[in-house]
């Protein structure tokens, strides 16, 4: 996969993601949907995102969902992972820079996030 052009948070979707989800903001956050995601509510993030139509809120709320995953149990993830894959795939060119963020594909499995595997199919997958 090729590396994408960068896409970012905007204050807008984080403060209306926040709104919506009732989650802490913090305007200094420079990481904020990592640093608030819980995988306890990793259900609760799907389903919100499902709702949306706004790019920016999709691409705020899939960062939190990545961050989830990734500290998810193993059996959670295998849970979740499918429905989580389906939202990338079919949001791709949304999401295109934070999957090939999460693929880590300049570093060994050994050395990248729990997710990285999941992410580089997920990648192969959408550059099909």
């Amino acid at each position: 996969m090729k590396e994408p052009q960068s896409r970012y948070s905007t204050r807008k979707a984080c403060l209306e993601i926040s709104s919506e989800l009732d989650l802490p903001y913090d305007e200094f956050a420079q990481d904020w949907p990592w640093e608030v995601a819980d995988p306890n509510d990793i259900e609760k993030y799907i389903a919100h995102y499902s709702t949306l139509k706004d790019e920016d809120k999709k691409f705020v709320l899939m960062e939190a969902i990545l961050q989830a995953c990734d500290e998810l149990e193993p059996n959670d993830l295998e849970k979740y992972w499918p429905i989580v894959r389906d939202l990338l795939l079919s949001n791709f060119s949304i999401h295109e820079s934070s999957i090939f963020y999460w693929s880590c594909f300049e570093n060994d499995l050994d050395n990248s996030f729990e997710i990285s595997s999941n992410m580089r199919l997920v990648a192969e997958d959408g550059c099909k």
